[in-house]
C-alpha cells in the first residue's frame, strides 16, 4: 500500500515523542457509556476518561471548546482493547489529561464501520500497519492528525502531552497538516488507471499472486499470523469448480486440514478462533466471532461437495451447530462474538486444560487417549494449560495405541462430552449485539447446512432469521445495523444491505416454500446504489459526519467478503434487477473500473474473479 509522503509522516510521526505538563479549565462532562447498549462501549462505563458518544452533539463540542478529538476505536471481544483500558484508560492521571485537554470518544468498530474504516486507512498509511485498538486524534473539524494502535501506559501519556503541547503553541499548524494530509491521502486514493498486468484473466492473476504468497508447507498465506482468507479460499474453490482448475487443489486441502485440525478450531465445541499467532496454526488468539464461523461453516461445506469429503461436511455442520448452541438468542439471531478473556481477565482460560484438571476429570483410558490424540508431551504448558489441537490423524493414532480407529473415536467422544461440560462452569464472555450483516452471512451458512443435510436440518432457524433481518432490521424503507429493543443502535451501512441481501437470496434460493424474499432482495440492492455509488465511486456511510474521502473503485475482501463485489454479484442474478436498465448501465460502469484499477491486486479482490471471468455465475 502506498503511504503519504515522507515529511508529512515525519512531522505526524514526531507528534508521539515529547513530555511537559500544564492545565486549562474544566467543562462540565462525564462518561456516557455506562448504559450503552453495546457491551464494548458500556464495559469504559467506569472508566474515569469522559467518554463522549460519536454523534453531531460531540463534534460541536469539540468546535465549540477548541479541542482535539481522540477518537478511541474497539470492539469487546478484542484482547489488547482491554489491555489498554486496563493500563491507560482506567489510570487516573491520564484520565484527567485527556478530560482536560481533549474530547475523549469510544467507539464500537461494529457499530460504525465506515468510520473505523476510514480511520484504519489513515493509520495504514501513516504508520505502516493498524489494527485495535485504534487511537486516532482529529482536529475539531474531523480531520486524523495522527493515529496509533496498542501503546503501553508511559508511551501514550508522552503522545498525549506532546500533541497538547502542540495544540496549544499552534493549533492552526497542526490544522494546516491535517488538511494537507487529507489532500495527500485522497491523490493516493485516486491514483492512475493501472496497468492491465500480461495475464490472460483475472482467474489466472488469482492464481499467480497466490502462489507468490501461499505457505507450501503449512498452508495458509504469509509466513507469520494466519488468518483463514475465506473469500480468497472460495474463490480458488470456483476456480476449480467452474474452470475445472486443479491446480490448487493440494494447498487448499492442506490449508483446511490445518485450519481444522490446529489451533484455530475448537476441538470441543466447535468453531473457529479469529486467528492464529504464528505460521504453523498453533497458537490462536482466543476470540470468537460470528462472521468467521458463518463463512467458515460455508467454506467447508463448499470443499466438502467439492472434494466429496466427509471430514469437511463434518467441520462445516458442526461449527454450525457451535454457532446455533452458544451464539444463537431467543429473539431469532445470532450475537456477534465471545472475548478472548473470562470474567478475570484471562485470555483463553476457558478453552485450556492442564494436567491436573485432565487427571481429576477423566478415566485412565481416557487421558491416554487425549493425551495421545490432543495433546503433546513436549508443548510448552501456558499458565493455564494447553489447547486440544490434533497431533496426528486420527488412524495414526489409533495405530500408536493399539486402537482400532472406531475405539479411539468414543473414547474420544466420552472424553469430549466431559470436558466440555466441565468448561460450562467456566465464564465466556458475550457481545450479544444482533448485528444485520454478520447474521447475513450467518443466514447464508444456514441456508449451505440446509441444502447439505437434504432440507432435514437448520431450515426451522434460517427462516427465524430471514424473519428477523426482514421485520426487525428492515422497516420498509431503511435498514438497522443493530437494534437494541425498540431502538436503533446503528444505522445500516453499505456491508449491511450487501450481506443481508445476499443471506435473504441464499435462503430463498435453498428453501421450497415459504416466504419469498425476492423482492426485498431487490429493494435491498436498489437502495445499495442508490445510497453507496456516487459518481462512479462507492462509500461505505452516506452521512458522514466529518469530512471522508470521494469513496473507492471497489471494496476488498477482508474479513468480510466484498460488500461491493456481492452487491455487483446479486446485480447479475436478481431477476428484477436484470430488467432494470439504469441499474445495468451503473453494474457495466462500476465493472469496467474494476478491471482498469483492480485487476493488478485481484487477490485481494478475490470475491471478483467470477464477476471478471466469461463463465455464467453459479447462482
Amino acid at each position: 500500500m502506498k503511504r503519504l509522503p515522507a515529511l508529512l509522516m515525519g512531522i505526524m510521526i514526531s507528534l508521539v515523542t515529547g513530555l511537559a505538563v500544564s492545565a486549562t479549565a474544566d467543562p462540565v462532562l462525564h462518561n456516557r457509556m455506562a448504559a450503552h447498549p453495546s457491551p464494548y462501549l458500556a464495559m469504559h462505563g467506569a472508566d474515569p476518561v469522559y467518554w463522549q458518544e460519536w454523534n453531531r452533539e460531540t463534534l460541536d463540542l469539540a468546535r465549540k471548546l477548541n479541542r482535539p478529538l481522540l477518537v478511541s476505536i474497539g470492539y469487546f471481544s478484542c484482547h489488547w482493547c482491554h489491555v489498554m483500558q486496563r493500563e491507560s484508560y482506567r489510570d487516573p492521571l491520564l484520565a484527567k489529561m485527556l478530560n482536560e485537554h481533549f474530547i475523549p470518544v469510544k467507539v464500537d468498530r461494529e457499530l460504525a464501520p465506515a468510520l473505523d474504516a476510514h480511520l484504519i486507512e489513515f493509520v495504514q498509511l501513516t504508520r505502516g500497519n493498524a489494527g485495535w485498538p485504534l487511537n486516532v486524534f482529529l482536529t475539531p473539524e474531523g480531520e486524523p492528525i495522527v493515529g496509533m494502535t496498542y501503546m503501553p501506559r508511559e508511551q501514550f501519556y508522552k503522545v498525549l502531552d506532546n500533541l497538547r503541547l502542540r495544540w496549544e503553541d499552534d493549533p492552526d499548524q497542526l490544522r494546516k497538516m491535517a488538511r494537507r494530509g487529507m489532500t495527500e491521502w485522497q491523490k493516493i486514493r485516486q491514483g492512475e488507471p493501472g496497468k492491465k498486468p500480461d495475464m490472460s484473466s483475472a482467474a489466472h492473476a488469482m492464481r499467480v499472486q497466490t502462489e507468490q504468497i501461499r505457505d507450501e508447507l503449512a498452508g495458509g498465506f504469509g509466513q507469520q499470523i494466519k488468518f483463514p482468507m475465506v473469500s480468497q479460499l472460495q474463490a480458488l474453490l470456483w476456480m476449480h469448480e467452474q474452470l475445472h482448475d486443479n491446480s490448487q487443489d493440494d494447498f487448499i486441502r492442506l490449508t483446511l486440514d490445518r485450519m481444522a485440525n490446529q489451533g484455530m478450531h475448537d476441538e470441543l465445541g466447535g468453531g473457529f478462533f479469529r486467528y492464529v499467532t504464528d505460521p504453523a496454526w498453533q497458537t490462536p488468539h482466543y476470540e470468537k466471532m460470528l462472521y468467521d464461523n458463518a463463512r467458515l461453516a460455508a467454506l467447508y461445506l463448499q470443499a466438502a461437495r467439492q472434494f466429496r469429503s466427509d471430514r469437511y461436511r463434518q467441520i462445516g455442520l458442526g461449527t454450525l451447530d457451535f454457532m446455533l448452541r452458544e451464539m444463537w438468542r431467543k429473539g431469532g439471531y445470532f450475537i456477534a462474538s465471545f472475548s478472548a478473556v473470562d470474567a478475570q481477565g484471562r485470555e483463553g482460560y476457558y478453552y485450556l486444560w492442564d494436567d491436573a484438571t485432565l487427571e481429576k476429570l477423566l478415566t485412565a483410558e481416557q487421558l491416554q487417549a487425549v493425551r495421545a490424540a490432543w495433546f503433546d508431551a513436549q508443548d510448552t504448558e501456558s499458565e493455564y494449560g494447553r489447547l486440544p489441537r490434533w497431533q496426528a490423524a486420527p488412524a495414526a493414532v489409533a495405530r500408536r495405541l493399539g486402537w482400532s480407529e472406531q475405539r479411539l473415536e468414543q473414547v474420544l467422544a466420552a472424553a469430549r462430552e466431559k470436558l466440555r461440560m466441565a468448561r460450562a462452569g467456566r465464564s465466556l464472555l458475550p457481545d450479544d449485539k444482533g448485528l444485520a450483516a454478520w447474521n447475513g452471512l450467518a443466514l447464508s451458512a444456514l441456508a449451505a447446512g440446509y441444502a447439505a443435510t437434504g432440507g432435514e436440518r437448520y431450515g426451522e432457524q434460517a427462516g427465524q432469521l430471514a424473519a428477523y433481518l426482514a421485520n426487525s432490521l428492515w422497516d420498509g424503507k431503511t435498514l438497522s445495523r443493530a437494534r437494541d429493543g425498540g431502538q436503533v443502535m446503528a444505522p445500516g451501512t453499505l456491508e449491511d444491505y450487501a450481506l443481508v441481501a445476499q443471506g435473504l437470496w441464499d435462503w430463498s434460493r435453498r428453501q421450497p416454500a415459504g416466504k419469498d424474499y425476492q423482492p426485498l432482495v431487490g429493494r435491498l440492492l436498489h437502495s445499495a446504489w442508490r445510497r453507496y455509488f456516487k459518481n462512479g465511486r462507492w462509500v461505505q456511510s452516506d452521512t458522514p459526519l466529518i469530512p471522508m474521502l470521494g469513496g473507492s473503485v471497489a471494496l476488498d475482501d477482508s474479513s468480510l467478503p466484498s460488500a461491493t463485489a456481492t452487491i455487483a454479484r446479486l446485480s447479475t442474478l436478481h431477476n428484477g434487477l436484470k430488467k432494470d436498465v439504469e441499474i445495468q448501465k451503473l453494474l457495466d460502469m462500476h465493472l469496467d473500473e474494476v478491471r482498469t484499477y483492480q485487476l493488478d491486486s485481484v487477490f485481494w479482490y478475490a470475491s471478483y474473479v467470477a464477476l471478471l471471468e466469461p463463465v455464467q455465475l453459479p447462482e
